[in-house]
């Protein structure tokens, strides 16, 4: 279990092969205690009506942010948040949550970036790529964290297309490789993050197993006025009961408006 920052060194090596690749492991965050705990917490809100009513009878359990306080405190956990902050800057901010628990023969299968599949970075054709080196701007990234083993095909990993977030393109199903690399598994531990670029081809491999995959996905943002993808969570009476008595720092991530305007 990690709970400080890495490094300067650590945290550089972390963090280029994030640009360079679209991702980035980081072994051994949580440990198999935490695991279990936000397993049963996200089984026991699945059942609750706001919970059911935000996720609209899919797979994905959204916003348990609001309904306990161990899921609002990982945005500031480390190593995971300080990490968070070497991409997006200092005032990042929360912009979602959710727990992706899907059971055998569930999966988000398709090939994508996210939202909405839109490029954030498109090149016309006559252009191969973003240069080689390149460190694109995000205006959002997600921290999944594996809360379960996914060690086999059979367990649903991540696949994705490492250095497809330099093709300025959407992915081609029937061609999926990007400069002689193809589809890789992400394969993690109970504890395990990885950080990831949205825009780089991905997709949920179907869970073809018997077991239930948890994966729970922090979404953070840009804390500035151009990042649309800022949009911190709503205060209501339920959610400034879960915050009360929280960290200041856990307020100001998951509540505090764009620093810049």
């Amino acid at each position: 279990m990690l709970t400080q920052p890495f490094s300067e060194q650590e945290t550089s090596d972390i963090i280029d092969r994030f640009h360079r690749d679209g991702y980035a492991v980081v072994r051994n965050v949580l440990s198999a205690e935490e695991c279990a705990h936000l397993r049963g917490l996200t089984d026991e809100i699945a059942s609750r009506p706001s919970v059911q009513a935000a996720s609209k009878g899919w797979f994905v359990v959204r916003e348990p942010e609001k309904e306990d306080i161990a899921f609002a405190q990982l945005f500031i956990r480390e190593p995971i948040y300080s990490l968070v902050q070497q991409i997006l800057g200092p005032e990042c901010r929360f912009c979602g949550q959710n727990v992706i628990r899907n059971r055998p023969g569930e999966a988000v299968s398709n090939w994508h970036v996210d939202d909405c599949n839109k490029l954030e970075h498109p090149l016309p054709p006559e252009i191969p790529r973003w240069p080689a080196g390149a460190r694109l701007p995000l205006i959002w990234l997600s921290v999944q964290v594996s809360l379960t083993d996914i060690q086999t095909l059979d367990d649903g990993p991540t696949e994705i297309v490492p250095g497809s977030h330099y093709s300025g393109r959407l992915p081609d199903v029937d061609n999926l490789v990007f400069e002689g690399r193809g589809v890789e598994p992400i394969y993690c531990r109970a504890g395990d993050i990885y950080l990831f670029n949205h825009q780089t081809w991905h997709r949920g491999r179907p869970n073809t197993g018997t077991k239930t995959r948890y994966l729970m996905q922090l979404q953070y943002a840009r804390g500035d006025s151009l990042a649309f993808r800022c949009s911190v969570a709503e205060p209501n009476p339920a959610f400034n009961q879960v915050l009360a008595g929280a960290d200041p720092r856990l307020v100001e991530v998951m509540t505090g408006r764009a620093k810049y305007v």
